[in-house]
């Protein structure tokens, strides 16, 4: 796939350079700006958490390197999540499999990240969205109808609603049971550690001198990262499996921020030592171009 979209870069589209890099490096390009603002030095170490759309990624780096033993992958992503609350809506209230657009507004707008799970599903027992006795965590969302409206919305958030029950999509426990698999994938059937262990695992297989510093520097991003509460949740749930202060930052904009640093990037002469032009390219070969890449990654 590398050596291929190489090809189509250089020889179909004729561009005059190329910078192929993971979404981490440049997360970790840009860590100075989210860590230490306008002190203007870089961090030694930063472990960048890339909750995407398909898998979580883990991922150290040491002074821009990445170390390869601490990377980690947890199988649950963005897809996964939404198709998961396709399914637990469908049971229980409306057939939404064939809605997976929708599904995923619906996760977007409403759900979050628990900060006590057990203490939450306690309270919303016997909660069907605000149907039910007015729980504080119950909602219920406005399904689009296609002819007067194509954007659903949580009911109560427009003013002068009018909609009818046929509409109504009831939510409470949902809206955040579904998030709480990035902490516990077994619960779906995906034998693997949480995200929160992951980063633990991923900083012990890192040398112990850099084990202070990783905990203090990590970035989450990615579309999950979206989610409310998933910075606190995080942050608490490795504090309590490690003996180092632990720091977790999140941009304002976790979905783009890796672009964003890529497109700053492109304007500091460090990325001259990263890109690879076309003529270096004819000359090096598919081969040698791969290599150079993943030196850099």
């Amino acid at each position: 796939i590398q050596r291929n979209m190489d090809e189509i870069v250089f020889e179909e589209y004729g561009f005059a350079s190329l910078v192929r890099v993971p979404t981490a490096r440049l997360v970790e390009a840009g860590a100075r700006d989210l860590i230490y603002g306008d002190e203007g030095r870089d961090p030694e170490c930063v472990l960048v958490v890339d909750a995407g759309h398909a898998f979580t990624h883990v991922v150290p780096y040491h002074m821009g390197r990445q170390i390869a033993s601490g990377v980690r992958r947890v199988d649950v992503g963005g897809r996964l999540l939404t198709n998961y609350l396709k399914e637990t809506v469908s049971f229980r209230y409306w057939d939404m499999m064939d809605e997976t657009f929708i599904m995923s507004a619906v996760k977007e707008k409403c759900c979050f990240v628990s900060q006590d799970f057990k203490r939450d599903i306690e309270a919303t027992r016997g909660c069907v969205g605000r149907r039910r006795g007015g729980n504080p965590l119950g909602l219920e969302y406005v399904l689009p109808d296609f002819s007067t409206s194509r954007q659903g919305f949580i009911q109560g958030s427009q003013p002068d609603d009018i909609v009818t029950d046929s509409q109504l999509l009831p939510l409470c426990n949902e809206r955040f049971a579904i998030p709480e698999a990035l902490f516990h994938p077994s619960d779906i059937g995906i034998e693997q550690a949480g995200i929160h262990q992951a980063v633990v695992q991923a900083v012990a297989a890192c040398p112990a001198e850099m084990h202070a510093v990783l905990l203090a520097n990590i970035i989450v991003v990615g579309g999950s990262a979206c989610l409310p509460g998933l910075r606190q949740r995080l942050q608490g749930e490795v504090q309590a499996q490690v003996s180092h202060r632990v720091r977790v930052f999140a941009p304002q904009d976790p979905v783009h921020w890796a672009w964003q640093n890529g497109c700053a990037l492109a304007t500091q002469s460090r990325a001259r030592s990263w890109q690879v032009s076309k003529a270096q390219y004819e000359e090096m070969g598919a081969h040698r171009t791969i290599a150079h890449f993943g030196s850099i990654s």
